[in-house]
């Protein structure tokens, strides 16, 4: 029984070594056959066999016939080095439009409007200095909207709130005072306020071109 086990044992190994052996053997890797194909005969069918005729559906187009050596190793083209670009030569900076000193005009219905040139900034800023020096009373401002919110008295020196807006024109920026959104302030209430703008504008407050204060939001 002993002598046995070892003849058994040797047998288990060379069924295993022949199983193995013959696996290896029917499954061949057939990934490279492509390579030595042959384009086979169109096929036909019996006679009197009716059918539409058969096209390939995906055609390879003619074009010249590559000879390739597959004994040799493929080797990837090296890429291409890359384009050195000149520097690009900046765009000439603009300089802000110089702040020019208000006018005060009238619109085609006689209507008070000041007109001013310059950076929206500046003109922000010299607009609160021309308030506070003409002592009129600023209740709050939106430099995002361009709105300052004042308290001015009418012609019976009753106070009311009223809008001081600054716009954007074709040449330059308009002051305009108003009621509320949709509502003109009193032309003598307008006229009075512009006059003072005008007349206590700073005349040399450092740069004019400068930027102006932080805007009190709403």
């Amino acid at each position: 029984m002993q002598k046995l086990l070892p003849l058994f044992g040797m047998s288990l190994v060379l069924a295993t070594v022949t199983i193995t052996t013959g696996c290896s053997t029917y499954f061949r890797d057939r990934a490279s056959d492509y390579r030595t194909a042959k384009e086979g005969a169109p096929l036909k069918l019996p006679e009197g066999q009716e059918t539409r005729a058969i096209k390939p559906l995906y055609p390879i187009p003619p074009g010249p016939e590559a000879s390739i050596d597959l004994s040799k190793k493929f080797e990837a083209p090296k890429p291409k080095p890359l384009a050195v670009l000149p520097e690009a030569t900046p765009a000439p900076t603009t300089a802000p439009t110089p702040l020019q000193k208000p006018v005060l005009t009238q619109d085609g219905n006689g209507y008070p409007v000041v007109s001013i040139e310059g950076d929206f900034n500046a003109i922000w800023d010299r607009l609160d200095e021309s308030l506070r020096a003409g002592a009129v009373k600023v209740d709050d401002r939106d430099q995002r909207v361009g709105l300052y919110y004042l308290t001015l008295p009418d012609e019976a020196g009753k106070k009311s709130p009223y809008q001081l807006r600054v716009s954007r024109g074709q040449t330059a920026y308009a002051l305009t005072l108003q009621k509320d959104d949709d509502t003109l302030a009193p032309q003598a209430t307008t006229k009075t306020l512009f006059e003072s703008i005008v007349s206590n504008w700073p005349k040399d407050s450092g740069d004019m071109n400068g930027k102006a204060r932080p805007a009190v939001h709403r």
